[in-house]
């Protein structure tokens, strides 16, 4: 599970991160340490804010009621808030393996998969990331809590590869409200 971070311009929601949290389960202290650490980072960063979250399950089925709670907060602070689910039957595929919630007038609505594009160029290096277990080198909140040499931000993680030189025409869209 992590946390998305952000601009909106009433029309559009801009993803421009991700904060991956734990690997496990979120306990309430130590998500609320997290969130306030991404605030902070968000604010010296500038014009960004918690915008969503993401989550899998250990089953692979893109279920919500686990992060219900955690969604409706981030909702209650950014109206316009996101959840997406890893989709793992559609890993293998080679697919955009997320299916997206968005709130909308008090409530989760899901977002289309015509709603969402993703560029060739990008699916190619993300399966290729993938195939290199590129994943296993995050470093999540979980593991910075149990090493603090350990950075959450993962600002090195892709580092000269051809994923950190996509530009936002190539990353996923929504076309949500």
């Amino acid at each position: 599970m992590g946390i998305l971070v952000g601009t909106s311009t009433g029309k559009a929601l801009k993803v421009v991160d991700a904060m991956p949290l734990f690997h496990t389960h979120a306990l309430a202290p130590m998500l609320k340490i997290a969130c306030m650490l991404i605030e902070e980072h968000c604010r010296e960063v500038g014009d960004l804010e918690i915008v969503g979250l993401y989550h899998a399950a250990a089953s692979g089925v893109p279920d919500m009621s686990r992060v219900k709670p955690i969604a409706d907060k981030i909702a209650a602070n950014f109206p316009a808030a996101c959840v997406w689910a890893v989709d793992a039957a559609k890993l293998g595929e080679r697919q955009f393996a997320l299916r997206g919630m968005c709130h909308s007038k008090e409530e989760w609505k899901p977002i289309s998969a015509d709603a969402v594009s993703l560029g060739d160029e990008a699916l190619q290096h993300t399966s290729r990331a993938i195939s290199e277990l590129k994943h296993l080198e995050i470093v999540d909140f979980d593991d910075h809590l149990g090493d603090a040499s350990l950075s959450w931000l993962n600002a090195s993680l892709f580092k000269g590869d051809a994923l950190a030189e996509l530009g936002p025409a190539d990353l996923p869209q929504t076309g949500a409200d």
